[in-house]
């Protein structure tokens, strides 16, 4: 980008992912400012997007000299429906869209978490083909996890504010085979999944389950994800997990909530130094005993209250992982998150969030850091 000619080559992808958008496939996070176009009386297509430009402080990284910093990403979303004889089927495709970190960053002693900021700038969140036949939805492809249900309010591309089990333990998309069954209040989910986001990197299948129940203002339900093991080899990682989630709403409050009991690790014995495709600050990616997962349990509470205008969010959830004699690994989590958001114009929201972290032990590297972290920013939605 230091000369015209790359800069021009470089703007005919971001073209070509804007028109992708438009004739591809929303997902289910801006269903609300959807803006529809009628292709014919069967077919009709729906458009959404969202443009964020934000502030990051997270003194939780103060080690690696990317604490604070400007930031602008979005999220483009389309979905195409079309209407059949026997239900309709639906191309559903969520694009994230992000600005990295530059290449000059200070390495010496903290090269193995430099992948952690190794950000894509076109990220395919979700792309799947889902048909509905009555009470019965199949679909294939990458779409949001059926683990679980999660209702707080993302404001960041890369989850910053969202509770630790959402981070950490419970991937927030799959990529796989799913079948949802939704007679009445009953609704039962079904998948075959790479265990992993994005393609495999090894023949397992995970599989995952969610049985529940859900209302117009209320949902509960009980999951459970089971896998092998995420990657090959000496390399393989536990990611298994079992979990109730609920919530209520009424009036302009919601209330909700999940648990989970949760199995990760590396099955063999793998130098944590030598893990190349970004690392856990929490110490989630060691090995404990051969074949031997590590066990870990815990969950949120979420409150939120949202009117026309704004909205206001309070989360706080603890985990507890198992004693293991780890010091860097073995102290629970404790994490609190706040959000408002608040509409200064019409489709335009100016919002800020505040993340806290119990004091726990940590690694040399990471002497200075802080446990809190703040997100201020604006976003306007189509």
């Amino acid at each position: 980008m230091g000369y015209n000619g790359g800069m021009i080559n470089k703007k005919k992808p971001l073209l070509f992912v804007l028109l992708l958008c438009m004739f591809l496939g929303t997902g289910t996070l801006l269903t609300h400012a959807e803006v529809t176009v009628k292709i014919n009386d069967t077919t009709e297509l729906g458009i959404d997007g969202l443009f964020r430009a934000y502030m990051l402080n997270d003194q939780r990284i103060q080690w690696s000299g990317l604490e604070t910093t400007f930031g602008v990403e979005s999220v483009l979303l389309a979905n195409l429906r079309k209407k059949t004889n026997w239900g309709s089927v639906n191309v559903i495709t969520e694009l994230f869209i992000n600005q990295p970190f530059e290449k000059n960053m200070l390495a010496e002693g903290r090269e193995v978490y430099l992948q952690n900021f190794q950000i894509d700038t076109l990220e395919i969140k979700q792309m799947h083909i889902a048909v509905n036949l009555g009470k019965f939805t199949i679909g294939m492809g990458k779409h949001p996890s059926l683990f679980g249900r999660n209702y707080t309010q993302r404001f960041s591309n890369a989850f910053f504010d969202f509770p630790f089990i959402r981070n950490e333990a419970i991937l927030n998309y799959e990529t796989g085979l799913y079948v949802n069954y939704k007679p009445g209040i009953l609704r039962i989910d079904l998948a075959v999944v790479n265990g992993s986001e994005n393609m495999d990197t090894n023949s397992s299948k995970g599989g995952i389950a969610r049985i529940g129940l859900e209302g117009k203002n209320w949902s509960f339900g009980v999951s459970a994800k089971m896998q092998d093991g995420i990657g090959s080899e000496w390399q393989k990682q536990y990611n298994n997990h079992a979990g109730i989630d609920a919530m209520v709403k009424i009036g302009k409050f919601r209330i909700s909530s999940e648990f989970i009991i949760d199995e990760y690790g590396f099955h063999r014995e793998f130098p944590i130094d030598e893990v190349f495709w970004g690392r856990s600050y929490y110490y989630r990616d060691i090995n404990y005993k051969h074949k031997t997962p590590i066990t870990g349990k815990g969950g949120y509470i979420d409150l939120q209250y949202e009117s026309d205008r704004f909205m206001l969010e309070l989360n706080y959830g603890e985990y507890y992982p198992e004693e293991i004699g780890h010091i860097y690994h073995d102290d629970p989590i404790k994490r609190g998150l706040l959000k408002l958001r608040v509409q200064l114009a019409s489709g335009l929201d100016g919002f800020v969030v505040g993340l806290y972290e119990g004091e726990r032990e940590k690694e040399p590297l990471f002497a200075g850091a802080s446990d809190y972290g703040f997100l201020l920013g604006l976003q306007y939605r189509l």
